[in-house]
């Protein structure tokens, strides 16, 4: 299922965001949970923008604390730099004649 990141917008897999929740108490818990959520790419472009324009306020129309963020940023740290992945923009480096192009018709088999 495809979900819409609340800082860059991007539409991207739910497995490859974080999950924010407002629980039906009011409060917020990371990744589990049932109510209202909002979505967030591990990155720390999207983490900083969305701490700066309060996204994810706005998102779960409740407020979010220092607390969230803050674990939001350690486990930005513990996970290291993100490989590309396949929803990436696309490179026009790795394009050009012979990659990734099928075989002429003569070559296939019967």
């Amino acid at each position: 299922m495809l979900r819409r990141c609340v800082s860059c917008r991007r539409l991207r897999d739910r497995s490859l965001l974080w999950r924010v929740v407002r629980l039906a108490d009011g409060t917020v818990s990371l990744d589990d949970g049932m109510g209202r959520s909002a979505y967030l790419c591990p990155e720390a472009d999207c983490l900083e923008e969305a701490r700066r324009r309060r996204r994810l306020q706005r998102g779960l129309r409740c407020a979010v604390s220092e607390a969230i963020l803050t674990s939001l940023q350690a486990r930005l740290e513990r996970s290291g730099p993100q490989p590309l992945r396949q929803d990436d923009p696309w490179s026009p480096r790795a394009s050009g004649p012979g990659v990734l192009s099928a075989p002429p018709y003569g070559d296939l088999p019967e």
